[in-house]
């Protein structure tokens, strides 16, 4: 790999938001079944072979380490055809860094592909040209916000050379490229193989109201908004006839509503004279796409390209009340538009990778997406290491061009992630990357004399954003949580000699949390009401360090309690489910989730009030709680080798869940009727459940030839793989 290509790209050309045209044509004497194609980019591409699109937005920003670069492997055999060949790239250099992206301040573009016995690189004898349609944005334009590395995209048709892409194209009057160097050197670092999926492509699509608008000519400028069946990632186009010198702008419907400091993307679009179609490459998101047409330009068709992280919908759930199904599907949705480079906080104000958002997004993909999702955590911790190997401590956001951010309320929940990720699935690999970095981390926090946590702002003093955080019970909680972490992966990568280091902390939390913390029926240490918080109080127990002879009174204090944001409600609500409450979650869900489910929106917000984004994953976390602890399914040892269905009908008459696992998928469908159980499971290859059949008045299970014990109010069942039929 990378025998001979070199960096190319136009010298001098490195101004913001600069698209630049590749073309090489070359030979082969027979078509191979493999030909495997290695690509980088400052900062994306879009690849046509022999005319035909081969590659819809390759690249991933930059970041895999302070000085690297990603790369695609793509297999271009399929699009190659004996004899001449063409190959034609547009690579677009943002030329600016974010919160997601580190420019490397020079844009760039590297080939190499072998087919069958000719290697093909990028070097000077490719042909190159600015692309001139992509001009220079409208200073009475608002740019996005400085969290954005993306530029909006201005086009003028007038100025393009629409057939550049295609063979026979004559590019005698471009010039060559210029070769700035080898890879792996210059300012592009090492180059990282690309460990996710290239985007999913769903092809152009009519919106709902597509017809509406078909040879509609306004007299005077009007906006149009286009709906979307959900909130979706797209990139908009357009087919209009109309005079030279039009312009038309596509933004999403909640752009007008966004103050300047928050501001996302646009894309613009001048026309020249006569029938035209463009799309524009920058992606936007909404429910809602507004096409702002001029007086005297007629509509021929509007459309839309959804493109996204290739992952599937693998885990499912459904009940008789219509409120939880509207919000886990809502949770999904939301998952799904912060899935795409990296998983994100939101993707319109800054689409980065703050670990806080990423450890409950993590938690969700476990219940409802396949296998593909998991390399998208497994990218951002490996970016985590290699920025915290320079940097000599964690960071909460990578990659980032901007500031740098330390916020060790999400680094701790991150750490006790990695080890969660783990239980779930079985991979070492997680937890072996991410050990070192998170025991420096964990033991550069210093302790009290009574072993408690002395208090660790970072970049700023941040927890939730919820109010009234009780911080020093919240934070040696969360400091207790890591710490647990980091000993169990010591112990799992036979780093032996850490062990006793963690025990010693561990044991002095222990000693003085309730010490310090416990006042009769409840944890407390300051507020600024002067009253016990519900997320201090929830960590205490999902941490342990609550006992369960505790668990009464902090249900009371809980549900007396509305501090939680969205991004910790998740928290509280697990730790209302862990202590055995889950019909109280579930009345809780209803209450604080009520405004975002009736809302018109297919996901969920922010913040409880419609303020900040309307797609903030951290906000999803009721998919945990439905599909673990409704349908109660959820691993009892590694990768769900012995794992349990205990659902909680909580007055339900109806559950169905599907949830993806290592061993396959696990299935459950329950249905109460007035005199009746019935209970149908899956149980996949090469694991043990233990189901537990819910019983009537605690009367004896109808026998189906299985053997079973009494747990409670349950029958439970010890079954492995097959398809079984219970009833009580």
């Amino acid at each position: 790999m990378w025998s001979d290509a070199k960096w190319i790209w136009i010298d001098g050309e490195y101004g913001e938001n600069t698209w630049v045209n590749f073309r090489k044509t070359f030979m082969i004497n027979t078509v191979p079944e493999k030909a495997p194609a290695h690509i980088a980019a400052d900062t994306k591409y879009w690849l046509w072979i022999n005319g035909e699109p081969a590659v819809f937005e390759g690249g991933l920003k930059r970041g895999p380490s302070r000085h690297g670069t990603y790369y695609d492997e793509i297999d271009i055999a399929r699009w190659l055809r004996k004899g001449e060949n063409t190959v034609a790239a547009l690579v677009w250099y943002f030329g600016k860094s974010g919160f997601s992206h580190l420019s490397s301040e020079k844009g760039g573009f590297l080939f190499e592909a072998e087919a069958g016995g000719t290697v093909l690189s990028s070097n000077a004898s490719w042909r190159a040209k600015k692309n001139p349609a992509y001009v220079a944005a409208d200073e009475n334009d608002c740019p996005p916000n400085f969290r954005l590395p993306e530029p909006n995209v201005y086009y003028d048709a007038a100025k393009a050379a629409e057939a550049w892409h295609l063979p026979g194209f004559d590019a005698g009057e471009w010039g060559y490229a210029d070769v700035m160097g080898r890879p792996d050197e210059g300012v592009w670092g090492k180059l990282t193989e690309r460990c996710i999926p290239m985007f999913r492509d769903y092809g152009l699509r009519e919106y709902l109201n597509s017809s509406g608008y078909e040879s509609f000519t306004p007299d005077r400028d009007t906006i149009l908004e286009m709906c979307l069946p959900y909130n979706a990632q797209i990139t908009p186009y357009l087919k209009v006839a109309a005079p030279e010198g039009k312009k038309i702008c596509v933004r999403s419907s909640r752009f007008e509503a966004e103050s300047e400091a928050v501001k996302s993307v646009m894309g613009v679009y001048y026309t020249r004279e006569g029938i035209q179609e463009y799309e524009s490459f920058g992606w936007l998101n909404g429910e809602r796409i507004s096409y702002c047409i001029p007086a005297g330009v007629t509509i021929l068709s509007l459309k839309y390209r959804e493109t996204g992280y290739d992952t599937d919908f693998t885990g499912s759930f459904e009940c008789d009340d219509s409120f939880l199904n509207s919000l886990w599907q809502k949770s999904l949705r939301t998952l799904y538009i912060t899935m795409r480079d990296s998983f994100m906080d939101c993707p319109d104000r800054e689409r980065a990778q703050w670990w806080g958002d990423v450890n409950v997004e993590m938690q969700m993909m476990m219940y409802c997406l396949d296998g593909k999702a998991r390399l998208l955590y497994k990218k951002g911790v490996d970016a985590m290491a290699q920025w915290e190997e320079e940097s000599g401590h964690m960071l909460t956001v990578v990659p980032t061009g901007t500031d740098e951010f330390e916020l060790p309320f999400q680094n701790l929940a991150g750490i006790w992630g990695f080890w969660h990720y783990y239980e779930y699935t079985g991979d070492i690999e997680i937890p072996r990357r991410a050990y070192e970095m998170s025991k420096r981390y964990i033991f550069s926090f210093d302790l009290d004399s009574d072993g408690l946590v002395i208090h660790r702002k970072g970049s700023w003093d941040w927890a939730d954003w919820g109010e009234n955080a009780d911080i020093a019970p919240m934070e040696n909680a969360w400091y207790y949580m890591a710490l647990t972490a980091c000993r169990s992966i010591a112990s799992l990568l036979g780093s032996f000699s850490d062990i006793p280091l963690y025990d010693h902390r561990l044991a002095g939390i222990r000693t003085s949390y309730d010490v310090r913390f416990w006042k009769e029926r409840y944890y407390y240490d300051r507020t600024a009401n002067g009253r016990p918080d519900d997320r201090a109080n929830a960590l205490a127990v999902l941490s342990g360090l609550a006992g369960t002879e505790k668990y009464e009174s902090l249900r009371e204090v809980i549900l007396s309690r509305e501090n939680a944001s969205p991004y910790m409600e998740k928290y509280v609500l697990d730790a209302l489910c862990q202590m055995g409450y889950v019909s109280d979650a579930l009345k809780r869900i209803k209450k604080r989730y009520r405004q975002m489910v009736e809302a018109p929106c297919t996901t969920l917000w922010e913040y409880w009030a419609m303020g900040g984004t309307t797609n903030h994953a951290w906000s999803g976390g009721p998919l945990v709680t439905m599909s673990k602890y409704v349908a109660g399914i959820r691993p009892l040892d590694t990768a769900y080798s012995t794992f349990e269905i205990k659902p909680e009908m909580c007055g339900l008459t109806l559950i169905k869940c599907t949830v993806p696992s290592n061993c396959g998928e696990i299935r459950l469908e329950l249905e109460r009727t007035a005199s009746r159980i019935h209970m149908n499971v899956t149980i996949p290859k090469n694991a043990t459940a233990f189901v537990y059949l819910p019983l009537i008045n605690n009367a004896l299970p109808k026998d189906m030839g299985f053997r079973f014990s009494f747990c409670g109010n349950y029958a439970m069942y010890v079954l492995k793989e097959g398809t079984y039929s219970l009833e009580s």
